[in-house]
């Protein structure tokens, strides 16, 4: 049967004029994933892995940027499957609950690691392991006494997460309705917090120092104020972004 002509039909060899959306929503969604999960292989190879984070325990693990990145990219990749298989209803509910999870952590990865890196990087930064593991004194001082990361390597693992997710939020999805934007963001923020805050303090008590040089200097109290405000403050962030999506 022939077409109706109200009934756009693609030329042979071409998509439909409704496909290339699509084609750029998955480009999107998993080349950000790839991108942000070459950072971390990239941190594999670097001499903090080999001399310091792969020997403790938690490794990776116990630093909230490396949960926070493994929470986008299962929530990137997620979109990507939901972009390529609409049909598949089961796979977007989900999504969303990374999205409500994966959106105001890696906004608040993003704020604390970068004030601090401008501020006061010594807070943030490991001690460089080649200068700390050296018994005689540099002859010259062009040796970075902290240990930083390359620049894209940085960007794609505290950078790239949050801006992934802003523009996923509000250009490819709806906005959060009652109960999911209530109960919900609280319930999902303060039981990963809680969660986070216990496991991190469970690694330091076995490595003798926390992952983060920060916290290693706070005392208990300092850093119950610092776990709950975190959580305050991600609970607040979703809230705010919630309230301007259209």
């Amino acid at each position: 049967m022939p077409p109706k002509p109200s009934q756009r039909v693609a030329p042979p060899n071409q998509y439909p004029p409704d496909a290339m959306p699509k084609i750029g929503r998955i480009i999107f969604h998993i080349g950000t994933a790839a991108a942000m999960f070459d950072g971390f292989w990239g941190l594999q190879n670097t001499t903090i892995t080999k001399e310091y984070i792969g020997n403790q325990y938690g490794g990776h693990f116990q630093y909230l940027t490396i949960l926070g990145l493994f929470g986008t990219i299962i929530t990137m990749m997620m979109s990507g499957i939901c972009d390529y298989l609409p049909a598949v209803q089961g796979l977007k509910p989900l999504k969303r609950i990374f999205l409500l999870f994966a959106l105001p952590v890696e906004l608040v990865i993003s704020s604390i690691y970068w004030g601090i890196i401008l501020l006061k990087p010594e807070l943030m930064l490991p001690p460089n392991p080649v200068l700390a593991s050296s018994s005689e004194p540099s002859s010259s001082g062009a040796e970075d006494p902290l240990f930083r990361i390359p620049l894209l390597m940085d960007l794609s693992m505290h950078a790239l997460p949050a801006v992934a997710l802003i523009i996923d939020f509000f250009f490819l999805e709806r906005k959060y309705k009652p109960p999911a934007s209530t109960f919900g963001a609280l319930a999902l923020a303060a039981t990963f917090g809680t969660a986070y805050s216990l496991w991190v303090e469970h690694c330091a008590s076995i490595n003798g120092s926390f992952p983060y040089p920060f916290l290693t200097i706070m005392n208990p109290q300092q850093r119950i104020m610092m776990y709950a405000g975190s959580t305050i403050m991600a609970w607040l962030v979703f809230r705010g972004l919630n309230a301007i999506h259209k």
